[in-house]
């Protein structure tokens, strides 16, 4: 097939699902409004020619379309609903499939009316829209999709990678608190600094924050005036090695996000034996209960985030079996591989059908 995809160049889940297609011989173009530089297959960047998102992408549609045109695809896969859907959708090109990630549709979505004017035009041209949570395919069904449709295809992750091998267990140590999300406000991570903070004096603990973004200077000051700082280390963005790494030194793994679709980020911890205790969003109740697999809270609830993970702490036993029940959890459904496979499978029918 040759694939054209729309999407964030600059983005790992764009860059890896494009790559996922060129691995197997396919021939691939993504065509992007943002920085494509390392891309390991064929990619252009399009400059837009107005600085707002909309418009500099419908000023720059005659430009895409000269670009698909150039390389003929046999289908476009448009990676966002928003903008990138948009521009899909007017280029003309079909089948055209639209790759809904989240915050497109759990944020854009209900923002404002012209966000929900560009994504109705998006989903309502689209041959498939896939998502990566049960919560996400809600929201396009919402929006007007039938369900046939629509395709669960989870990101996924590398078991090569994420694993429990050489899982470093704490023992009599500090009991360590990872988080792998990236800093921006939706990620909440002031929630996490405070919950820590709370937890000084009831057990001996150390955090763990990987990931960049605009809101690192002030969650460093944020810790330091909460009396943490000793005890929390940023680390910067790593590399998924690196990263799992951390993982499987950590016992519990956090994530304070105030909004999200199904988390690679997520999945990984599970896959590598930290325990989950997360914010208690709709996609994250599709890979764990309370109590099964890991533990929810109440999503900016920094005292009930104390709670469970002191209870944890307290509960070695409990904290075992839920390593177990997410690992489990993760190899069913969770792998990076078979998802796309599916995703491939999905592409030629549309390519080969009626």
């Amino acid at each position: 097939m040759r694939i054209a995809f729309l999407g964030d160049g600059s983005l790992g889940h764009v860059r890896r699902w494009a790559d996922y297609f060129h691995d197997k011989g396919h021939d691939v173009l993504l065509v992007s409004f943002e920085d494509v530089a390392g891309c390991p297959f064929p990619a252009r960047r399009i400059r837009k020619l107005l600085p707002t998102k909309l418009a500099g992408y419908a000023a720059a549609l005659g430009t895409v379309r000269k670009e698909l045109e150039s390389f003929g695809p046999d289908i476009v896969n448009a990676i966002y609903a928003g903008g990138y859907g948009f521009i899909g959708a007017q280029s003309g090109y079909r089948p055209l499939v639209v790759t809904a990630i989240g915050s497109d549709m759990l944020v854009d979505y209900p923002s404002s009316f012209v966000h929900k004017l560009q994504i109705k035009y998006a989903l309502r041209h689209a041959s498939l829209v896939t998502t990566d949570a049960e919560s996400l395919s809600e929201s396009v069904v919402h929006a007007g999709v039938e369900p046939s449709r629509i395709v669960e295809i989870y990101f996924g992750i590398d078991p090569s990678v994420f694993n429990r091998e050489g899982r470093a267990e704490r023992g009599d140590g500090p009991l360590r608190i990872v988080s792998t999300r990236n800093l921006y406000p939706i990620y909440g991570l002031d929630t996490l600094l405070a919950a820590f903070a709370e937890m000084h004096g009831k057990a001996d603990s150390r955090l763990v924050i990987c990931g960049d973004g605009p809101e690192r200077g002030a969650l460093e000051r944020r810790a330091e005036s909460l009396g943490t700082g000793d005890r929390v280390t940023f680390t910067g963005r790593l590399d998924p090695a690196d990263i799992a790494r951390e993982l499987k030194r950590a016992d519990i793994y956090v994530s304070t996000a105030k909004s999200d679709s199904t988390s690679v980020s997520l999945l990984e911890a599970m896959a590598c034996g930290a325990v989950p205790v997360v914010a208690a969003l709709n996609a994250n109740r599709e890979w764990i209960r309370d109590g099964v697999g890991g533990l929810l809270f109440r999503s900016g609830d920094a005292t009930g985030l104390t709670e469970a993970m002191l209870s944890l702490h307290e509960n070695p036993v409990l904290a075992a079996s839920m390593r177990e029940e997410s690992a489990a959890a993760v190899a069913q459904r969770g792998l990076w591989l078979p998802n796309m496979e599916r995703a491939e499978m999905e592409f030629t029918r549309l390519v080969e059908g009626p």
